[in-house]
């Protein structure tokens, strides 16, 4: 691409520079700016990043992308610089535009739980096939989005977006970019509801991604999920489903045995209990829609290995088995992962280390006062709870009076020691909160290492 190119994609003017020079690659992080790298200057609520334009910035970068009448005249300014009126909405712009370039199957993948291991598991299956493209880490806001879409290139046989979403409209912002020809939705719970008030406006923004769809554009649901089966009428032939019951085309018969369109196959995944087997099920129902045989299915679930904090197993000197998924947390996700590890490691004293839910909104200590009062009934040897939020939890469990002792406080490190000295052969313990907890930094403090 060149940087005429760039500018007429972005909507914007080349002020400066060689128009037919070549864009390398882009960053909107001055922290992990390369060398060679030019710098999109972006502007949230509470940054912007046109104030850190310097001349050591100019030194390093190729080019700058900024918002017009930004740079005086007598400013420093680096080889190339494209002005445009809003630099969000540019790149937007220019990566749809650079979408429309490839004529390839692109899956848009959404939903309260489990997005990013079914794109993952999804990936490792076309991977199977050929080069893939998907969002690198959890890429998937209106930022993340079109970033990942411009590294879509002619080697590529098939793209793979996430798209997240926290208020009503983000999914059809960010599915413009993406442009999916197949759309997965996995699940619609109770995430962001700070923001949306209730289920069914959750649930009409995710969809938002099946409207966007062409004519003939198939989705992926799970039919098990009631939100979610009710697209099955209106999508007809278009639909197709997965789930945990032969009601779905795509399921599992057990833990090991996938059914594809009727075709049985054993598939021996290395993450455990029901949501992952739902991630699985709903990658491996798309990689059918895009016409990806069992075999190579079976080969790419087999092959995916989970990433930091989602259900991430982990080894203590001590011989403690550790379970680390503290990348998010809401509550169908906490039941959901609390269910899997007690199911995993039954045989063991199982301690539970978790940590508020956030966005949660008004309901949000009726939530945690939930939480608590299933806690009380599970076959736990301890449970120890953190955040404001978890306050609730701890009062719904002194109310229950459960067979195991439980700790409360607003931070960690109140009872950290104490969950250090529980630690031996014959514990597993799980870990989870928001990611604003930042809980791995407990596993820090405990000597914890990936197994």
């Amino acid at each position: 691409m060149t940087w005429a190119e760039l500018a007429r994609g972005a909507g914007g003017l080349l002020t400066h520079g060689g128009a037919q020079d070549l864009v390398d690659c882009l960053s909107t992080d001055t922290r992990s700016l390369k060398t060679g790298q030019a710098f999109w200057a972006l502007k949230g609520p509470r940054f912007d990043a046109h104030d850190l334009l310097s001349p050591e910035l100019a030194r390093v970068c190729p080019g700058w992308v900024i918002e017009k009448d930004r740079l005086p005249d007598s400013a420093p300014r680096p080889a190339h610089v494209v002005e445009v009126p809003n630099t969000l909405k540019a790149l937007a712009a220019l990566a749809a535009q650079h979408r429309r370039r490839f004529d390839i199957p692109v899956v848009g993948i959404t939903g309260s739980n489990g997005k990013t291991t079914t794109k993952e598991m999804l990936k490792s299956i076309c991977l199977q096939v050929g080069p893939s493209c998907a969002n690198p880490g959890n890429w998937n806001n209106q930022v993340g989005v079109p970033l990942s879409v411009l590294e879509l290139g002619c080697e590529h046989r098939y793209g793979i977006f996430e798209l997240a979403d926290s208020r009503p409209g983000d999914i059809a912002e960010v599915a413009r970019v993406a442009q999916p020809s197949l759309a997965v939705l996995t699940n619609i719970g109770p995430d962001h509801l700070e923001f949306y008030g209730s289920l069914d406006q959750n649930f009409k923004t995710k969809s938002e991604l099946v409207e966007s769809l062409p004519e003939e554009g198939r989705a992926v649901i799970n039919i098990d999920d009631r939100w979610l089966a009710g697209l099955e009428p209106r999508l007809g032939a278009r639909a197709i489903t997965f789930g945990m019951s032969p009601r779905a085309r795509i399921y599992f018969a057990g833990p090991d045995e996938l059914v594809v369109d009727r075709h049985k196959t054993r598939v021996r995944l290395r993450a455990f209990g029901t949501l992952s087997r739902y991630n699985a099920a709903a990658a491996a129902a798309a990689a059918w829609a895009l016409g990806i045989d069992a075999e190579k299915i079976r080969l790419g679930l087999e092959s995916y290995v989970p990433s930091a904090m989602r259900l991430e197993r982990l080894s203590h000197p001590s011989g403690s088995e550790i379970v680390l998924d503290a990348y998010n947390a809401n509550p169908a996700s906490m039941r959901a992962a609390v269910e899997a590890f007690c199911d995993e490691f039954k045989s063991r004293d199982k301690i539970l280390v978790l940590g508020d839910m956030k966005e949660l909104g008004p309901q949000s200590g009726a939530f945690h006062a939930e939480l608590g009062e299933w806690l009380a009934e599970l076959p736990l040897a301890g449970v120890y709870l953190a955040g404001p939020e978890m306050a609730a939890a701890r009062i719904a469990l002194e109310r229950k009076a459960p067979g195991f002792a439980f700790r409360y406080a607003l931070d960690p490190l109140a009872w950290t020691d104490d969950l250090r000295r529980r630690l031996d052969a014959r514990t597993a313990v799980f870990f989870k909160a928001s990611r604003v907890m930042k809980f791995e930094s407990i596993l820090d403090s405990l000597s914890c290492s990936i197994t």
